[in-house]
């Protein structure tokens, strides 16, 4: 098991949580990107050097499967964003 080095928490989070973490975020009254939007970050997402555990990104320390479907979002990439025209 890997531990979030900044929580201790289990780094590798379920479907489910995901899926109600997002559900509270749109209860809240965030914007959800469409699915096209959301594969075409994740996708960005899992081929950077920055995603640690395969779940998490290096820079902003979020879970990417949450932060790829709030609109809001930014990538947080230091050399600048790789959801540009995402």
């Amino acid at each position: 098991m890997s531990i979030c080095k900044g929580c201790t928490h289990n780094v590798i989070v379920s479907q489910e949580i995901l899926q109600e973490l997002v559900q509270d975020a749109e209860k809240e009254g965030r914007k959800i990107v469409s699915e096209e939007v959301f594969e075409k970050r994740l996708n960005m997402c899992n081929s950077c050097p920055s995603l640690q555990y395969g779940t998490t990104c290096m820079h902003s320390g979020s879970l990417i499967h949450y932060r790829a479907k709030l609109e809001a979002s930014t990538c947080p990439y230091p050399h600048g964003s790789k959801w540009l025209g995402a």
